[in-house]
């Protein structure tokens, strides 16, 4: 693409990328059209993606696959914070987005008259601008184990329901914390990062650091590209048909059931083991701090922290001071079972549950964290059932827009 090309919907009707040719078609306002080849780093090969369409008015992104299903995304504006007006963000784990699938392309299969109820209200809001229901990395990376019409199915109903609205990848959120809470402590807050989790940014759910995120200082035409093609990148991961491996993540899991083993070992009373576990979260996570620590306060020390501080530092997080807890949690309990899943939903389901509205989660992990909830004194959003989770939605006064519009 030409460096040169201005951005402005005052020039441009239309911009029509066709990934099966390797093409750009840009339909100007004064009927001009230009043809352009589509850069190789946005180019794709054996893509599930056929076209994508960005209508300049009304900001947005129109893709299609390659069995002709049609899917819309909702454009970015890095100028403006996230275009939520005044929607609740509400976040599934992957077992809630099946169901919300089934009910999608087979109501028949979901059994349950309350769940199916449940879903299908679920979809009408976000179908019609009542709730957003955000994607993260976790959701591609549960949905990479499935395979054929099952993923597509998913993914589709995913990338159908969520319309490019993602939460930021856990990591970002997590250094985030991670930095305010070194600021407080330094009395460093003004002029303190914001950073908006849950966004129409391309790429956020990948996260900053990676190929695939954006940054303030990214240039604006790479920017508009990026918002261009995101939605079919994402689109892609989530259809395609073959199944990929998952990483067992051995050494994670190994070294997290020695914590356990180590403690359980100690002998000591609840509350003992409580102060243990909050340490050695501490000290498994320590590096974050310091980095922090020495980049704004320019000290080559750090600070000691007693338990009690600790753990109002780790409150003060909306992820952290739930996240910390569910790793406290399954340090003292002898009999917890580590595996390679606990990575992807501690990590995704307590940034969720810190900073979408709702959150509807499998039954262990999200019973875990309304209890991380209730003792941290926050209110309680956390479900598992669609039927609970929409209950509350709803009694909390999410309505569609064709709902509002009809009583007014």
């Amino acid at each position: 693409m030409d460096e040169s090309l201005v951005i402005s919907a005052d020039l441009y009707k239309y911009w029509h990328i066709d990934f099966q040719n390797g093409s750009i078609r840009i339909v100007c306002q004064d009927g001009q059209i230009l043809d352009d080849k589509l850069e190789p780093r946005h180019q794709r090969q054996d893509s599930q993606v056929a076209t994508s369409t960005f209508d300049w008015e009304k900001w947005w992104i129109w893709s299609t696959t390659t069995r002709n299903d049609l899917i819309l995304t909702e454009g970015f504006n890095p100028a403006s914070p996230p275009p939520l007006d005044g929607r609740p963000s509400v976040y599934l784990d992957q077992n809630r987005w099946r169901t919300v699938a089934d009910v999608l392309h087979d109501p028949a299969r979901v059994k349950d008259p309350d769940e199916l109820r449940a879903a299908q209200d679920l979809i009408g809001l976000a179908s019609d601008g009542g709730i957003v229901l955000p994607l993260s990395t976790g959701h591609l990376l549960e949905t990479a184990g499935l395979h054929g019409d099952q993923r597509y199915e998913v993914g589709l109903a995913m990338a159908h329901l969520a319309a490019g609205w993602q939460i930021r990848n856990p990591l970002d959120l997590w250094q985030h914390e991670v930095e305010l809470s070194i600021r407080r402590h330094l009395g460093l807050m003004e002029n303190a990062p914001v950073l908006h989790p849950i966004v129409t940014e391309p790429g956020a759910l990948f996260g900053r650091d990676t190929s695939l995120g954006i940054t303030d200082e990214t240039p604006d035409l790479d920017k508009f590209m990026a918002m261009l093609t995101m939605p079919s990148v994402i689109l892609d991961v989530l259809i395609e048909p073959q199944r990929m491996p998952k990483n067992p993540l051995t050494k994670w899991v190994t070294h997290h059931a020695a914590i356990t083993a180590q403690i359980h070992a100690e002998h000591l009373p609840k509350e003992q083991r409580r102060r243990l576990a909050r340490r050695r979260y501490w000290n498994e996570n320590i590096g974050y701090y310091t980095a922090a620590y020495r980049r704004l306060s320019y000290a080559a020390d750090f600070p000691t922290f007693s338990d009690s501080e600790l753990a109002r530092l780790f409150a003060g997080s909306r992820m952290v001071g739930l996240v910390s807890e569910l790793f406290i949690r399954r340090f003292i309990d002898h009999m917890s079972k580590w595996g390679r899943n606990d990575l992807v939903d501690m990590f995704h389901l307590s940034s969720a549950a810190g900073y979408a509205d709702y959150m509807c989660a499998e039954a262990h992990t999200g019973t875990q964290l309304r209890d991380a909830q209730r003792a941290l004194g926050r209110p309680e959003t956390v479900f598992t059932t669609l039927n609970d989770l929409v209950t509350a939605v709803r009694s909390d006064g999410a309505r569609a827009e064709s709902e509002r519009a009809s009583s007014d």
